[in-house]
This record gives structure tokens, sequence and C-alpha cells, in this order.
């Protein structure tokens, strides 16, 4: 296998989730990306609005959209590490459908890293049974706006962000208005999970989450971007007008997202670094096949010296990008899952014991209020060391912007190795190019993200 010859390491070697979750990665990209990753991007540019859902429903059979669900709920149970090294081998073969499933994670995460019971037992439910019945349930998270992308990602710069997408609170429950855009499955998604501040004075203080279901009156999806990379994931713009949103699709407890959003921020943004290493290894791989067989005067190409130094080059920025990411997300497991979680047993026994007992009317009930809510924040909180988080985030936000970097870096040695020379070819490596610039844009620009890693980590080292 290809993608077996680049060694993960120790951190493959201390998971025993992550080499099964491999080679069903493997798998499933061989059998169902590979063979027509080309032919739908190709699509997509002339029919934005296609959507492999036949992929996504095959996804299922893999349990692709569970795979960060704990075990206790039938899911995957896979840490972050796990859901990047899967999402790596998937990115090598295609970023855009890879990426489908990468943007159902970080929505799912919302409701996961709050702990939102209620919504555990609901939604979180739905998507579990019906993955097992073959019926795809997608989730998205909606953060960026039309005025205010970065800023949104970050609480200093929240301060001063011109939002345009506020929720009211009204008798039993919130009335949202206002636009997200660029919402990556927002026009395929049963259940987008948007973050809106409730008074516009005060957007740290009131920064707060909601599950908006399909279908919800009110809300539409209709405009998909015409995109130059990962076209086979939507990117929507989402309208809000006058939506009602009941108070238990509130997720954790009100004015705690800027909270939330960090420790979000910290589990996904490893996974943006193998997305972009993904990306990196496909060319690696397409550009190695390329030189193998190319005649170059009286040779092959791979036997020009010059050709075997950008190689060598390739091959190592993209180890070094491996690195990076699977640190960045052994911290996160290791420093904000582990306590967070507890004693694995004791915890996975517990939820299954009480969980019909919180399916019931009146333990539905419980779990969603705001007085149960509001507890569960402050477990939360209690759980997170606050320099283990802000370690985390700076660890995650280094991860996403090295390993993006790199990757732009290889997809541009392979099509300088291809050159004119392979102008039949190349398609696929420019595609690789067009998918792996988007990785130095989304989850906070590459710039926000370094000055996340100095805030959170290196000011301090300064200040001692």
């Amino acid at each position: 296998m290809a993608s077996m010859t680049l060694n993960y390491g120790k951190y493959l070697e201390s998971n025993r989730n992550a080499p099964k979750l491999l080679r069903k990665a493997v798998e499933f990209r061989r059998r169902f990306i590979d063979p027509v990753a080309d032919e739908i991007d190709k699509k997509m540019l002339h029919d934005p609005h296609f959507h492999p859902h036949g992929i996504v429903v095959r996804g299922c059979e893999y349990g692709l959209l569970t795979l960060p669900v704990p075990s206790f709920m039938g899911g995957g149970d896979a840490k972050v590490l796990d859901s990047a090294i899967v999402l790596e081998e998937l990115c090598a073969g295609c970023a855009g459908i890879a990426n489908i499933f990468g943007a159902h994670y970080l929505g799912l995460s919302c409701v996961l890293m709050g702990l939102a019971l209620h919504q555990f037992d609901t939604i979180v439910r739905e998507l579990v049974e019906k993955e097992k019945q073959g019926e795809p349930v997608i989730f998205s998270a909606a953060v960026t706006e039309p005025m205010a992308g970065t800023d949104v990602e970050d609480g200093d710069l929240l301060r001063t962000a011109r939002l345009m997408t506020f929720a009211k609170k009204v008798k039993g429950g919130f009335v949202l208005n206002g636009t997200k855009v660029f919402i990556s499955n927002g026009s395929i998604a049963q259940y987008n999970i948007v973050t809106c501040a409730t008074d516009r004075n005060y957007p740290v203080q009131t920064w707060s989450s909601f599950v908006v279901p399909a279908g919800t009156k009110g809300f539409s999806a209709d405009k998909v971007e015409l995109k130059m990379g990962m076209r086979a994931c939507h990117a929507a713009q989402l309208v809000f007008e006058d939506c009602f949103i009941p108070d238990e699709y509130e997720v954790g407890a009100g004015g705690t997202s800027a909270d939330l959003t960090e420790v979000v921020l910290a589990a996904s943004r490893p996974p943006v670094g193998a997305i972009a290493t993904g990306i990196a290894r496909g060319a690696y791989e397409k550009i190695l096949n390329f030189c193998r067989t190319r005649r170059s005067g009286s040779g092959k190409l791979v036997d020009r010296q010059w050709v075997q130094m950008a190689l060598a080059d390739m091959y190592s920025m993209i180890q070094l990008a491996r690195q990076i990411y699977l640190h960045a997300a052994y911290v996160f497991d290791s420093q904000i899952m582990a306590p967070l979680m507890g004693n694995r047993i004791v915890t996975d026994t517990a939820m299954k014991l009480f969980s019909p007992a919180r399916r019931t009317r009146h333990g539905l009930k419980l779990t969603a209020s705001s007085t149960f809510r509001k507890a569960m924040y402050g477990f939360v909180q209690n759980k997170i060391d606050a320099e283990d988080r802000d370690f985390s985030l700076a660890m995650s936000s280094m991860a996403k912007f090295s390993c993006s970097d790199l990757a732009v870096q290889v997809c541009l040695k392979a099509l300088e190795i291809m050159g004119p020379e392979g102008a039949q070819e190349r398609n696929s490596i420019e595609k690789s190019l067009r998918d792996v610039k988007l990785t130095q844009i989304y989850e906070g620009t590459n710039q926000l993200n370094r000055y996340e890693l100095y805030k959170k980590h290196i000011k301090g080292a300064i200040s001692e």
C-alpha cells in the first residue's frame, strides 16, 4: 500500500484503534474515491449543486459518519488522532469528498465536546441508528459571516467583529436572524450547528450555539458557491429569517460558546493539518508514478538527479507535516479528552446504564433544561485545565498552518517536475494544488493560526 510506505511511527503503534481504522480508510479510498475523484471534480465545475450522495451512503457501511461518536452510543469511538489519520488517507484520494466527512465531524464535535446530553439522546442517536440503515445524517458547523471570517474564531477579535447574525431570546427559545457564508455541507446537512451572539453589544459574553435542523421555517441554504478547490464538498450560504429555535436546541449553556469554540478548534485543526498532508501525499504518489513511467532522453524521468532531489524534498515535507499534526492530535487526546472522559470503563458503563432513563420524556426535559446544561458546562470547565487548553490550541494552530504551507510546497514541486511534458496528466495534480490552497484559509486563516500560536504559547515564554 502506498499509504503504508509513509511511516506513522509510535502514534499508530500506541493506539489499538488506529491500525484498524486506517485499513478501513485505505479500502474505502481505493474502492470509492480513487476511481471517480477527477470525474466528480470536473462535474462540479459545471454543476456545483451536484452531491456525491452515493459515496456518502457507502461511507455508512464503513462507519465513517459515526467515527468520532463514543462507543457507549454505538459509534467508532475515534480520538482526534484516529480521525486525523483517516482523513489523511481519504484526502490522498480526493479532498473534496473527504471534506464532506471532515466538515461533518466539525459540526458533530460541537455537540460532543459540549457534552450536550439532550442532543446525544436525540440527534446523535438518530445519526447512529440511521447510519446502520445506510441513511446518512450530515452535520455542518456555521461560523463564518459575510463581514466576519477570521474574527469569529478568536475571542479578542470577536469583540470588534462586524457581526450580522444574532439570536434573540423569546419565550420557549430563540429567534435567529442573519447570514452565514462558505459553510461546508450547509446545503446538504440535516443539522447545522450555528454560532452567534444573543447581544450585539456583548458578543463574547453572549456567544452561543444552536442546532438548526434542515426544514426549519425561515431557514434556507439555496446558494452553493462555484469553487476552485474541494469542489465535491458544497460551500453554501445559510440565511435565517425569524427562525424559531426551541430552548432544547441550544448547545451547552448560553453565552459559553466562545470557550467551547476554542476547545473545538483545538480538536479540529490537527485534522485540517492531516487533510493538507493527505492532499500533498496524493500529489506525491501521482508524480512518483509519473516519474517512473515517463521517458526523458535516453532514460526515465526519475533517473534525473534534479528530480530525485525534488522527490526527496517532497517526501521529507510530507513526513514533517505528518509528525506535526500527529503531535498536535496526541496533545489534545491526552491533555483535553483524557481528563474530560476520565476512566473510560466507568464513564461508558454509567452512560449506558442511565441511557434509558435519559431518553424518557422526563429525562429529555431534564437534560434540555438550562440548569442541567449549565451544570454540564461547569463539569467541562473543571475537567479542562486552562493552561492545557491553551497549549493544545497552540499546537493545533501550529499544525494547521505548518502542514498546509508544507503541502502547498509539495504540490508546487510536483507541478514543476511534470512541466509542460505532462500536459495530459497534470490535471490531477493541478486539482491537488487547488484543493490544498483551501487548507491555508479555512479553520482560521494561517495568519490567525500564527497569532494563536504566539498568543497561547510563545507570549507566555517571553514574559517568564
